[in-house]
């Protein structure tokens, strides 16, 4: 029986690489974004890669999403690996951080409606699936900025990431008696088109701060959500795992 993956934000950057990988291990994947994210040149390869199928859904909308996941369950069975993604970072137009005393209220509201509760609305529409399988992996795409506070993104990103490590324990605690696990990924600078919208001199001072030497790529943490969905990470779940070349224990 095929294991079907859904990808939020899997348009582009990370969710792009995990989406190909995820359809490599196996999976049935449907990558989830926006309308115009998946019109654009950054999401051609979908077209190109055996196993993944694209999906326009807006996460923040609790309609599209439960429509999207119903119309999954009832042509493939139901949903095994969940791997949310979908985000986003809005900036000023010189590539800064917004501070916290001009951050607007509608800034943050749609960082959160994006960020945090989008997640909560598809692995609550994913859930019943799993727990009838009774099995499961659900994957929560965090930051550094949500292990020790936002140094690039803005307030909102910074929390709305905070939050998604307690959303992941918390899941844990909840749906590991149905062979489902909760984990968390905490990727530091990765090369994206998210990224390079910050201003030049924001990226050379966090490439400065990377012990290994470079930013990460979006395969590098594919491969490590690669693993949490497999069948051999049965006995991790309920964790925040850090990647970032060795920046969050830098000074």
């Amino acid at each position: 029986m095929e294991r079907v993956a859904i990808v939020t934000g899997g348009g582009r950057g990370i969710g792009a690489a995990i989406a190909q990988l995820l359809a490599r291990d196996g999976f049935s994947v449907v990558a989830w974004d926006l309308q115009d994210v998946l019109g654009s040149q950054d999401a051609a390869w979908i077209g190109d890669t055996q196993g993944v199928d694209a999906m326009a859904v807006d996460v923040s909308s609790e309609e599209q999403v439960t429509t999207a996941v119903e119309s999954i369950v009832a042509e493939r069975g139901g949903v095994a690996c969940l791997v949310n993604n979908a985000a986003i970072s809005p900036k000023r137009p010189d590539g800064y951080r917004v501070p916290p005393i001009e951050t607007t209220t509608q800034e943050w509201d749609a960082v959160m409606a994006v960020n945090l509760r989008g997640p909560f609305l598809v692995t609550r529409a994913v859930l019943p699936s799993m727990i009838q399988a009774g099995w499961g992996r659900i994957v929560n795409i965090s930051s550094t900025a949500g292990r020790q506070g936002a140094r690039v993104a803005g307030l909102p990103y910074g929390v709305a990431k905070a939050g998604i490590n307690g959303l992941t324990r918390t899941l844990a605690l909840e749906v590991g008696k149905h062979g489902i696990t909760v984990n968390s990924v905490a990727p530091g600078r990765i090369a994206t088109p998210m990224s390079a919208r910050s201003a030049p001199e924001v990226q050379a001072a966090s490439r400065a701060r990377i012990p290994v030497g470079r930013e990460g790529t979006p395969w590098d943490v594919a491969g490590l959500v690669s693993y949490l969905c497999s069948d051999e990470a049965g006995y991790v779940t309920g964790t925040t795992i850090d990647i970032n070349g060795g920046s969050f224990i830098a000074p």
